[in-house]
């Protein structure tokens, strides 16, 4: 599963991203634009959802239509303002056609129940020449709640930090993750539900306890490019060259555990335990708290303050700006005799006169 954002600032369009994902002909009644995708035949169903309890509700029925949804959702004046977001996720090809979709209908519901946006569900078919398993789908939601009045206010996805830390709301990553967790519910109860054995995790290797090394990331512009190119691309080949290395790491970190004595990967876990401490904020002010205790002498701002004017007293008087610019222009009228007569000054200084390769007169001639 993975999210995006569609936003004016990147020149990103709703009604562009709709058209495409439900191939559609789609006119932009803002910027007079017309997106027309109706060619495609890989669309295999499409339908807007919204909250459950608008069931029936014909005053929403505007939301139902595509093409108003979407021009409603850029009808707006922020030059920046975000406008959809997206979350795409991967369909088991384990399953039945029938199957897969009710896998992202009952996604998408759960989508606009929670959030009280309408969610545009489009499922996908591989394309040609693509992996034949990429059966995906593409769940393109509003970023604003629908009433029937047309859009109200902002989802709770897309309040800042600082707005969900004051309604008592988790964090976005927090939020994000729990996505990714109820997805992974959804499809592992579609599997159990078709007899099948296969289930899938939502959490990295790490978390799950495998020591396997993740497979290479290439985006998916790389990953276009050496598909219309048919052969790979420095970028690639750095990507994966570095994925080789890790493999390659890990197995010599195996090979090297595998060769110790016994007890002694037992004593290096209680050294050095592999669960990495969780760093929060709380931990952070207990921590904090800890060392204020075991340094109880730690010197306030006054006594600094206090300690320095003590210091600067016991030191001998600093010289003036007036000290300061008779020794200046003492030093550099020496400097200026040097540059002019080779012959003053002691030996030292004739030499080093008669080593300079230009006249310098220390820009005050």
């Amino acid at each position: 599963m993975n999210v995006k954002t569609f936003g004016r600032a990147n020149g990103g369009r709703a009604t562009r991203a709709a058209a495409y994902r439900a191939g559609e002909r789609i006119r932009d009644e803002r910027t007079h634009e017309t997106y027309n995708h109706s060619d495609r035949d890989d669309v295999v169903h499409k339908e807007v959802t919204l909250p459950a309890d608008f069931a029936g509700d014909q005053s929403v029925d505007w939301a139902r239509d595509r093409s108003v949804l979407w021009n409603a959702a850029e009808h707006t004046h922020r030059s920046n303002a975000r406008v959809a977001r997206e979350v795409m996720v991967l369909l088991p090809p384990e399953l039945t056609p029938q199957q897969r979709t009710q896998l992202v209908r009952g996604f998408s519901q759960e989508l606009a129940d929670r959030f009280r946006c309408a969610v545009d569900t489009t499922v996908h078919l591989p394309r040609p020449g693509a992996d034949p398993r990429n059966h995906h789908a593409h769940l393109l939601m509003t970023v604003r709640e629908v009433t029937a009045k047309g859009f109200g206010q902002r989802t709770t996805l897309e309040l800042s930090g600082m707005e969900r830390h004051a309604r008592g709301l988790c964090t976005y990553k927090e939020e994000f993750m729990s996505l990714r967790e109820l997805w992974a519910d959804h499809t592992n109860e579609s599997l159990k539900a078709a007899g099948l054995e296969a289930r899938v995790d939502h959490r990295s290797y790490r978390a799950q306890g495998i020591d396997v090394e993740p497979g290479p990331a290439i985006p998916q512009k790389i990953w276009y490019m050496e598909r219309n190119r048919g052969r790979s691309t420095n970028a690639g080949d750095a990507i994966r060259a570095r994925y080789r290395e890790r493999v390659q790491a890990r197995e010599r970190q195996k090979a090297a555990e595998s060769k110790q004595p016994p007890g002694a990967a037992i004593a290096k876990e209680v050294q050095e335990p592999s669960v990495a401490r969780v760093v929060t904020a709380e931990n952070s002010r207990r921590e904090w708290r800890a060392y204020r205790d075991a340094n109880p002498h730690t010197p306030t701002a006054e006594e600094s303050a206090r300690t320095w004017l003590e210091y600067r007293k016991s030191q001998p008087p600093e010289p003036t700006a007036k000290d300061a610019a008779r020794e200046w222009l003492a030093y550099r009228e020496r400097e200026r005799q040097k540059a002019l007569n080779p012959t003053y000054g002691n030996e030292a200084d004739k030499k080093k006169v008669q080593d300079r390769s230009r006249d310098n007169d220390y820009g005050l001639g």
